[in-house]
């Protein structure tokens, strides 16, 4: 018995001890279901850690016993689903506690052995090709398109599989993909141009030691190993020395410990500091430049990031990003920060106004009661006579409105979007509409947009998933650069939200002037220092907190240095309402604490808006505007 069992344990030239396969045996006599996903689970991850091309399991030299129940099962299973791992290699993915995955070709298989009780997981990050395919290896049939069953996104490949199409068991999703899977494997190979920063960042590291890659957060965390490092290959068309900076976070307990950055015979060592600003200990992250430099050959080098030396703890270090600057880049960076500086328009308006109002108006905003419209349905009985008697009732010096939010639809006919999908933008022009009516009231207007990242019909049409993405880009420009012609001074300002992935700012900053060179422009790089110095203020993504920032933050070499101090906070609802037949949330702060807190910052000359609450069909709630209409009457001295 002992013999065709473990041959079937022989899986995939790797080896499960005879004594391991014994206990399994003699424990699971009369092999139940469970021990039979056990089995299965123990081939698939065997399969997904082999370095190797994978074999059959099965070969005409292993006989499996018809009698052996457990060997019936894994033949079965074989049969129906061998592509997966006869012929594969594993990877391209690390393996996890709920994945494998194998690949061969351009197909790569994931195995989920775990759903957490959930119907999705989250994968690594595909965002340099099209996923062309995907479908259930066990049921191809089944109508995954009505689902998404796979979603791109910067912060992960999204896999759903709803609970009536799991089986319990190892569900394989075969995603077919453009180009080799094996060059998805981590660290990737990075191409860099040495006249510009060279960014390096946890999607493209190869992570060791139990480290965890956050991707919707974008840093990696878990320092808990003195054997935990990050590894990064990079491919130089020239030698050249580099200074180094790194963006990261470090509380009281993380002091003792060293950064050490290795490549070939270089070794440089940096003090981990305790980083300040304000969004928290663990949260505080700064870009801090190395002492030294590191000096990096023609063609490829592997660059090894860790943490040595003693501290009380080192688990609340996290990282952003490793950036390597040549004395080329440094010039280049000076000469943007001037030109940035010469561009900016005046924000004396925006501290002038000292508070205003933001509204996550969108797609996905629900009403109160009721069916949710179709888009241009919503557009078209928004009341824009009531919504600026609204804002006028706040007391708000300007209002920041909903452009585009995630999914790419704007709210007014725009040939630049109709170019790259149809049916993306509304016959009503409610945001020219929206700029004139408040501006009767004497408030300014300002734009809230979002690059549609995250819309997985809009990135494939607009060309963001290639690894060149200087089509999305330049289709972004022409929407801002016609925005710009078609509003000109009704618009007075952006505020960009989505920090990821690094982009053409230059460019972009200078499309958003396009009929009127005195807009001010925000950047959202939420808790994370500032991300280009082609803006006029800082998004201050602050949330559910009355937050002061300390007055470094602003400062020379500060994380928002050059910047006009600006906080963005929720009153009721978290950003959005977006659930059906629900009540806005109730206001988060007391009248008494939303009045101190807005006096304080306007005298530190931190302009701060307040997110409210709006439902499809343009109510607020009651409790939140009483709260505004007090702070007008104390701010406005009405």
């Amino acid at each position: 018995m002992l013999r065709p069992f473990f041959a079937i344990l022989l899986l995939l030239n790797c080896v499960v001890s005879i004594a391991t396969a014994q206990e399994k045996i003699m424990h699971n006599q009369g092999a139940t279901e469970v021990n039979n996903k056990a089995l299965i689970v123990d081939m698939v991850r065997a399969a997904g850690s082999h370095s190797g091309v994978n074999i059959n399991p099965l070969s005409d030299s292993q006989e499996v016993s018809e009698a052996t129940l457990a060997g019936e099962v894994i033949k079965k299973w074989i049969d129906e689903n061998g592509e997966s791992i006869v012929g594969t290699r594993s990877g391209p993915f690390n393996p996890t506690d709920q994945y494998v995955t194998t690949y061969k070709n351009n197909k790569i298989y994931v195995h989920v052995l775990s759903w957490g009780g959930k119907n999705n997981i989250i994968l690594p990050a595909i965002i340099d090709r099209v996923v062309k395919n995907a479908w259930l290896l066990e049921n191809p049939e089944a109508d995954g398109a009505s689902w998404g069953i796979v979603r791109q996104h910067p912060w992960g490949l999204l896999i759903v599989v709803p609970e009536d199409y799991q089986n319990g068991v190892d569900d394989i999703i075969v995603l077919d993909i453009e180009g080799d899977p094996a060059t998805l494997k981590k660290p990737q190979l990075i191409e860099a141009d040495p006249s510009r920063v060279i960014s390096l960042f946890g999607d493209s590291a190869k992570v060791d030691g139990d480290l965890a890659h956050l991707q919707a957060q974008d840093w990696i965390e878990g320092w808990n190993k003195s054997s935990a490092s990050l590894s990064w290959q990079v491919k130089l068309p020239m030698s050249s020395d580099y200074e180094l900076a790194v963006t990261y976070t470090a509380d009281a307990d993380a002091i003792g410990s060293k950064f050490e950055i290795v490549a070939g015979q270089n070794r440089i060592t940096t003090t981990i500091r305790r980083t300040t600003g304000w969004a928290g200990a663990a949260q505080n992250f700064e870009r801090i430049p190395f002492h030294g430099t590191l000096h990096l050959p023609i063609g490829e080098s592997t660059i090894t990031l860790r943490l040595i030396g003693e501290a009380k703890s080192k688990a609340n270090v996290k990282i952003h990003s490793l950036e390597l600057i040549s004395s080329a880049a440094a010039k280049t960076m000076i000469a943007s920060r001037e030109k940035a500086q010469q561009m900016r328009a005046s924000t004396d308006w925006f501290i002038a106004a000292k508070y205003g109002v933001m509204f996550h108006w969108s797609t996905t905003t629900q009403p109160l009661r009721g069916p949710q419209k179709p888009y241009p349905e919503a557009v078209e009985a928004f009341d824009v006579n009531a919504f600026a008697d609204m804002v006028s009732e706040t007391g708000a010096g300007y209002v920041i409105f909903t452009a585009v939010h995630g999914i790419m639809h704007f709210p007014a006919p725009l040939k630049s979007v109709e170019a790259v999908m149809s049916e993306r933008t509304c016959k009503r022009d409610l945001i020219g509409e929206m700029a004139d009516k408040l501006n009767e009231r004497g408030i300014p207007l300002i734009l809230y947009f979002h690059h549609g990242v995250g819309d997985s019909e809009w990135v494939k049409a607009a060309g963001f998933l290639r690894k060149d993405k200087s089509r999305f880009f330049k289709i972004e420009r022409d929407i801002l650069t016609e925005i710009g012609h078609r509003y000109g001074k009704k618009v007075v300002g952006y505020w960009f939200d989505d920090r990821y992935p690094l982009q053409p700012f230059e460019e972009l900053y200078d499309a958003t002037k396009a009929g009127n060179p005195d807009r001010i422009v925000a950047w959202n790089s939420w808790i994370l220092p500032k991300t280009t110095e082609f803006q006029e203020y800082y998004a201050g993504e602050f949330g559910g907190a009355l937050v002061m920032p300390p007055a470094s933050f602003f400062a020379e070499d500060g994380s928002a240095s050059g910047l006009q101090p600006h906080g963005l906070i929720f009153l009721d609802d978290p950003w959005q309402h977006g659930y059906p037949d629900t009540d806005i949330a109730p206001p988060l702060f007391t009248t008494q604490q939303i009045v101190d807190y807005v006096q304080m910052c306007i005298a530190q000359k931190l302009v701060i808006t307040m997110n409210i609450g709006i439902t499809q069909d343009g109510k607020v709630s009651p409790a939140t505007l009483e709260q505004m209409k007090t702070l007008r009457r104390t701010i406005r001295a009405e």
